[in-house]
């Protein structure tokens, strides 16, 4: 519990600071919903660092992924217990790609690679093969990003 909760503190303002639409707190994954993939990756880059001050005294890292699409976004849940959320492919691609990056490690989708300034730094491109995907996912490590406060 300590681990997380210093994890989502060093977190929330970060994101909030770059812009962040939405959070969810979900067991040991933070979702955030940003206007621009330039927004997101700013904050993936200075998070990166954060969440590694944060988790490295327990033996732990925390990879990133950032994807870029349409989301639903509205009320869900039962007539006892509601919550605004947003779901959708964009929500589920951006999950799959958090779930390949190794701890520390940022990894950017071909769409938010698209919106990005071009003096980002990118690693190699990969091929990512995702549950609920036909085609594959291509996603870059993400370097550096002009702008950042890390």
């Amino acid at each position: 519990m300590q681990a997380l909760n210093g994890y989502y503190q060093a977190a929330e303002p970060v994101m909030w600071r770059h812009g962040a639409i939405k959070l969810k707190f979900s067991a040991d994954e933070i979702l955030a919903v940003f206007a621009e993939p330039r927004h997101a990756a700013a904050c993936a880059q200075e998070l990166r660092e954060r969440t590694r001050q944060a988790l490295s005294s327990w033996g732990l890292g925390a990879g990133i992924g950032v994807h870029s699409g349409p989301v639903v976004e509205g009320l869900l849940g039962s007539a006892g217990i509601k919550g605004y959320d947003v779901i959708g492919d964009t929500v589920n691609t951006a999950k799959r790609i958090e779930g390949a990056a190794g701890g520390g490690e940022v990894l950017v989708s071909d769409a938010v690679r698209a919106g990005l300034d071009p003096a980002a730094a990118l690693g190699e491109r990969r091929e990512l093969l995702a549950k609920g995907k036909e085609m594959p996912i291509w996603v870059y490590p993400l370097l550096s990003f002009p702008g950042s406060s890390a």
